[in-house]
């Protein structure tokens, strides 16, 4: 377990690759993130199956592409497990974006029309180094603020976002230990 080393892209990948370098094989990304469809209430959980790469750091591991990807097979180990821990999740697309005050209202709607269900700052990041590297990774996450409405609602201290990092985390444990 690795936490408080920073936020981002370029500080996740980072620790990702040292982590990779000491010989670790599979990954559990876990976090929070903005929600920017109008289902997804503060504390809901997402499990992301594909990252919109809107960051500097997966094009310097992949080629320019719209999108970087998790395992497929982890992420749905780690999707029962969430479930089995008595979780909903819904499964969709992220926005990695590394610049957290330039979304703007245009992009936010934009990707609410394309069923993006979150914005976050890292997955795309993670996902390209671990595709280049070779290892396994998958992402979840709590929603800790919400653009749902085209204002920023930030509730990242809430009951509600904390349960939603336990119930990910704790899903994530039994993943990594049962592999």
């Amino acid at each position: 377990v690795v936490s408080r080393f920073g936020i981002g892209a370029p500080a996740a990948a980072a620790v990702l690759e040292e982590l990779i370098a000491l010989g670790v094989r599979r990954f559990i990304s876990v976090g929070t993130a903005g929600g920017l469809q109008r289902d997804l209430a503060i504390g809901a959980l997402t499990v992301c199956d594909k990252a919109i790469r809107d960051e500097g750091v997966s094009h310097h591991y992949l080629p320019s592409e719209t999108f970087a990807f998790p395992s497929a097979e982890l992420t749905a180990t780690f999707l029962d497990q969430v479930t089995r821990h008595g979780r909903n999740a819904v499964v969709g697309p992220s926005w990695t974006i590394d610049a957290p005050y330039r979304e703007t209202v245009e992009e936010a709607r934009h990707y609410q029309r394309e069923g993006v269900l979150t914005v976050e700052m890292e997955a795309a990041a993670l996902f390209a180094v671990a595709q280049y590297r070779g290892v396994a990774i998958a992402s979840g996450f709590a929603i800790s603020d919400s653009l749902a409405e085209l204002m920023w609602t930030p509730r990242f201290s809430s009951d509600e976002t904390l349960q939603g990092l336990i119930a990910l985390y704790h899903a994530a444990r039994v993943t990594l230990l049962s592999g």
